[in-house]
């Protein structure tokens, strides 16, 4: 017996010291897994767990019946602007991109590693492995000077769609045959459907990775336009509102399937997963769209989306789930805008902010492991776009431009309380209309933006600007 004893003890232990580093030290790093999922221009008009009367998102849903969701999450009304916002914990104002610019498409300046810090580097400095799939449109990774630039930002391995200028063979090719690289490589996609590919590559990456902590950053190119078909409907006749919807559908199931793997490895309990779109529903920017693409609330199909700060534009789903960690159904109505994500994963992962960079987003994740709160909860949260700022509480929202409206009343943003009668009479507004508005008068002028504009991009400024003097001064007075 003591033989056999000594026999189990001795195997035992060339075992152990036999099992590779990683995975040793992978079992004492009980730090969890995250999945940050970035949708492309879909609103809440299309979740039904956000009140929406479609029926595409069934696996979302689920997720956030079984996790938390807020009701308040902020985030700008454009693509790029959200994502540099989110990928550095700074407002626009902050940083200078609270512009649309897209590098490899316009040129000029890009998503600058030596002037902003990722929240991807801040991980993988914390010890863990890090990823990107999907797009990934803010360095122009063609040019020489920036074909680092995920690297350089901190992801440490990557499979994207680049975007390219007009005349490349990456340019628009995100959907079928698409231009992918991977860690360097450019794939074979002849017949392939762009999101499976991202989805494939991000499960065959939780299987290499499953023993130490990792976050992946699923910036997911569902559900851009041009509108197209899907593997689940081609050769179907559809209109391009169908088609839209069909996107949204196969994103959904794309989502299920990552969900499955997670269970199937094991690492659900332990793995943190979030799910947020950068900006509204595109309404109508799509030339093959004969109506609006915007999903039915209370019998409305929604009118306002990109590039609208209307809540329709910026007040986004957030989604978080695990089922260890996060608990069961949660609702919550604490403000939340998209600069919060950066100090939220850092807190999670146990990592120490940069020092000497202004972070303008604060943690939410004890509200996410429903712990009690290290500061008090964000009194407002903010947004912007160009020059117009807009800000709010949990019940009124004030325009840089200077309309005010009860959100609580007033969802659609039909009538400017700004002088009504209303709010000279209400103690309430006025003192909101008031601390929003030193809010607003507290923060910095617009730094320098980190880039020159080409000529396309000055068109696209001049024509905003015209766009914005036009509303403000169609704005109905009191």
């Amino acid at each position: 017996m003591k033989r056999l004893i000594q026999t189990v003890c001795l195997i035992s232990f060339v075992l152990v010291i036999n099992l590779p580093a990683h995975a040793a030290k992978g079992k004492k790093d009980k730090r969890p897994n995250i999945i940050f999922i970035l949708l492309d221009n879909v609103g809440k008009d299309w979740f039904r767990c956000y009140g929406s009367e479609e029926n595409q998102t069934p696996n979302i849903d689920h997720l956030a019946y079984t996790g938390l969701r807020f009701r308040n999450c902020y985030v700008t009304p454009v693509c790029s602007t959200t994502r540099h916002m989110l990928l550095t914990g700074r407002y626009p104002f902050r940083s200078g991109w609270h512009t649309h610019h897209d590098p490899a498409i316009y040129g000029g300046g890009y998503f600058d590693w030596n002037r902003e810090i990722c929240f991807a580097r801040i991980l993988r400095d914390a010890g863990y492995d890090t990823c990107i799939s999907g797009k990934w449109q803010i360095n122009d990774l063609f040019d020489p000077k920036q074909k680092n630039a995920l690297t350089q930002h901190g992801f440490q391995e990557y499979c994207i769609f680049p975007e390219g200028k007009k005349g490349h063979p990456a340019h628009k090719k995100r959907y079928w045959d698409p231009y992918v690289i991977q860690n360097g490589k450019r794939l074979d996609t002849k017949g392939k459907f762009g999101p499976d590919i991202f989805t494939d590559y991000l499960i065959e990456y939780m299987k290499t990775h499953r023993d130490r902590p990792f976050c992946a950053y699923y910036s997911a190119i569902l559900t851009h336009i041009p509108v197209v078909h899907t593997p689940h409907n081609l050769g179907e006749e559809l209109t391009a509102r169908e088609k839209f919807a069909g996107m949204l559908n196969y994103s959904d199931h794309l989502i299920g399937r990552l969900v499955k793997a997670m269970d199937e490895l094991g690492i659900r309990d332990n793995t943190i997963l979030f799910i947020v779109p950068d900006n509204g529903t595109d309404n109508g920017t799509d030339q093959n769209a004969e109506q609006s693409l915007g999903g039915r609330i209370n019998g409305r199909i929604s009118g306002e989306g990109i590039y609208s700060l209307k809540e329709q534009g910026i007040n986004m789903p957030l989604i978080v789930n695990c089922p260890q960690l996060v608990g069961t159904e949660r609702i919550s109505d604490d403000l939340i805008d998209v600069s919060d994500i950066l100090p939220t994963l850092a807190d999670l992962a146990k990592a120490p902010l940069p020092e000497g960079v202004t972070i303008d987003g604060r943690s939410f994740a004890p509200q996410i492991l429903n712990q009690p709160l290290k500061q008090t909860r964000r009194p407002w949260c903010l947004t912007q776009y160009y020059k117009q700022r807009v800000v709010r509480d949990q019940r009124f929202k004030l325009y840089s431009s200077g309309e005010f409206y009860d959100l609580s009343e007033d969802p659609l943003e039909q009538h400017d309380l700004t002088g009504s009668k209303l709010m000279q009479k209400d103690l309430i507004s006025l003192g909101s209309y008031a601390q929003l508005k030193r809010v607003l008068d507290s923060l910095p002028e617009n730094s320098k933006l980190p880039w020159e504009f080409r000529s396309i991009s000055a068109r696209k400024i001049r024509a905003e600007e015209a766009r914005q003097k036009a509303t403000e001064e169609a704005a109905p007075t009191q």
